[in-house]
């Protein structure tokens, strides 16, 4: 008998001690009367320094079995049972449709988290339906440098049907795109992860990607990182020495762009002169000429539509941005020397008498293709 009463204490003090989410119960929860399954007695433990456990303490994969329903765009409450709160710490909400191999937070709480037994959260309003996983995960502020991480597994209903992707990766990106997706990553640290980020003794993290919906305010980082991970946004591209290697190169040849005329002509792309017999056509003096530079530039004015020009007015010789094929009547040829540089020219694959012509600024001459006669 008093052996029992020892054990029953100390799984007391167990379930107490630190902190543990008990709604929504998490999974295998020692707190949840209606799992027949396997119950965790320790789950008040942080997640193992190496890793081995992230995420929801390794139950992620565990059968399907849902302890709560959530509709999107509503607001739903989470709540904590424990006494040893650390001196408080950040926390995060996020959600996974994909069995914990990505999670994306829907709350942040910077500061005083878990001092309190009750956070409110939001579904996103765009949240896809399906099975997921419900993660709470926090950073302690006093003690040993620990992530706490318990998941409850969860239906979304009446969300949409499809998930958006951005095209993008990069979160800044991401947040512009908008849709779930664009929510950015959970945070971790503590655990030998990405980033092989560390907590701070005695500080608060403030999370770099903290998500639309944020409780607190933090000026410190309260963390530290030795390489770039996706959860630290622009931080992670800044610190990255590729990425300050290619922005160094970007703003080299911006410089070296802007010293030179954008239009200048190379030696790798000359323009191909016709033959004599081929002569052009004189250019009406509306239509100014400009030296030919050496280096054309491709097309970024957009196209404009004039009406077609008299016969007299009309360059002999066009060009097409085909320059990697032999011109052919269909995509036009190149403007000779003499003339590879008027105000505009015209595609031959719009160029119809009696309806109007497609013209394009000279700067998007990119070929050396030799030039046809029309």
């Amino acid at each position: 008998m008093k052996g029992l009463f020892v054990a029953s204490a100390l799984l007391a003090s167990c379930v107490s001690g630190h902190i543990q989410m008990s709604k929504p119960y998490p999974i295998r929860s020692p707190l949840n009367p209606d799992a027949n399954d396997q119950k965790d007695y320790s789950y008040t433990n942080p997640l193992s320094s190496d890793g081995h456990d992230y995420p929801c303490k390794g139950y992620a994969n565990d059968p399907f079995k849902s302890v709560a329903d959530y509709t999107p765009g509503q607001t739903y409450e989470l709540e904590l049972q424990g006494s040893a709160t650390h001196g408080g710490g950040s926390c995060q909400i996020a959600l996974s449709y994909d069995k914990g191999k990505t999670f994306k937070v829907i709350h942040s709480m910077l500061g005083g988290c878990p001092l309190t037994s009750k956070y409110n959260f939001q579904i996103p309003s765009d949240a896809p339906s399906g099975e997921a996983l419900l993660a709470w995960s926090w950073f302690n502020k006093i003690g040993n440098r620990e992530m706490y991480m318990n998941c409850a597994m969860v239906t979304i209903k009446g969300g949409s049907q499809t998930r958006q992707h951005a095209r993008d990766l990069s979160p800044a990106f991401s947040r512009r795109a908008g849709g779930f997706d664009s929510l950015p990553p959970l945070f971790e640290a503590n655990i030998n992860g990405p980033g092989k980020c560390k907590t701070i003794e005695g500080q608060e993290v403030n999370f770099p990607l903290p998500g639309p919906s944020v409780e607190g305010s933090l000026s410190g980082k309260g963390y530290q990182c030795e390489s770039n991970a996706p959860f630290l946004g622009s931080e992670s591209s800044s610190n990255s020495p590729k990425a300050a290697a290619s922005d160094q190169a970007v703003a080299s040849t911006a410089t070296s762009s802007s010293a030179q005329s954008p239009s200048t002509p190379s030696s790798s792309h000359p323009v191909v002169k016709p033959s004599s017999s081929h002569s052009p056509a004189t250019l009406s003096s509306s239509h100014s000429v400009t030296t030919p530079s050496a280096r054309p530039t491709r097309l970024h004015a957009p196209l404009r539509e004039r009406p077609m020009p008299s016969q007299s007015s009309s360059p002999e010789f066009i060009y097409s941005p085909q320059s990697q094929s032999q011109p052919t009547p269909e995509s036009g040829g190149y403007l000779p020397e003499s003339q590879s540089s008027p105000e505009f020219a015209y595609n031959p694959a719009v160029c119809i008498p009696g309806r109007p012509t497609v013209w394009l600024p000279s700067s998007v001459i990119v070929s050396s293709q030799p030039a046809i006669r029309l």
